[in-house]
């Protein structure tokens, strides 16, 4: 990922305004204003660090969801095969995805991943009782 044309905040982009105090209050419980800390600019690395790690997050969601995706379409072709031949082949592909499914990431995607898994692996363990 690129990002053109970010220029660093410089103190003087944060000067107060004119008429308004240079701190900012927030009131606490018994009423009295708290002053908080003076403005801290933020550097360029900062935002690109804070930006990063958003990005992560929401890219693992996808990757995960895109998994899922996957492994409901392997238990779809293998719902759909009906030579079994076939049905040996995809299950062994159905297999190979239940080994890859993720262990960490967002707690709902997880748990239909694992829906999804032990469904995989029931249909997988058919297959094998019914070759036997």
């Amino acid at each position: 990922m690129r990002i053109n044309g970010v220029t660093p905040i410089s103190p003087k982009d944060l000067k107060p305004v004119r008429g308004v105090s240079g701190r900012f209050t927030v009131p606490t419980d018994d009423g009295a204003p708290s002053a908080t800390g003076a403005l801290q600019a933020l550097t360029s690395v900062d935002m690109l660090l804070a930006i990063a790690s958003v990005d992560d997050e929401a890219e693992r969601r996808r990757q995960m969801a895109s998994h899922a995706a996957a492994g409901l379409d392997a238990l779809e072709a293998l719902d759909q095969a009906e030579d079994d031949e076939i049905r040996r082949e995809k299950a062994e592909q159905l297999s190979e995805w239940a080994q890859g499914v993720p262990e960490d990431g967002h707690p709902e995607i997880t748990r239909i991943l694992r829906q999804i898994e032990l469904r995989a692996l029931i249909e997988i363990a058919k297959i094998e009782r019914d070759g036997d």
